[in-house]
């Protein structure tokens, strides 16, 4: 089933584990990222379609510019989360980083 290109999951590599502990704070500390990232998107969408439905200006360009700071942030920090958690993980099963290394 994993070869079948509905399904292939192309972002796997062959040292990644199946299963693994990760802290439910680490999952909280994702989601509420993600929830930023999805107001800021909100926003600027909003911004970008105002003119057409309710004839409101749009967002000066800098604002927008900051906004879209701010998501590249959250995606940063989101990653750093991520690679905690992963390594966490890893050391949690008996791994360590620097013995399973990605390509």
């Amino acid at each position: 089933m994993n070869d079948h290109p509905y399904t292939l999951d192309r972002w796997a590599t062959p040292d990644d584990l199946e299963i693994g502990s990760i802290r439910f704070a680490d999952l909280r500390k994702i989601e509420r990222a993600c929830q930023g990232i999805w107001a800021i998107v909100r926003i600027v969408g909003n911004s970008a379609n105002e003119p057409d439905s309710t004839g409101a200006q749009p967002l000066d360009p800098w604002v927008t510019s900051n906004l879209l700071g701010g998501i590249e942030s959250l995606c940063d920090h989101i990653a750093d989360l991520v690679e905690v958690a992963l390594d966490g993980a890893q050391v949690g099963f008996g791994f360590s980083a620097e013995e399973n290394p990605v390509h």
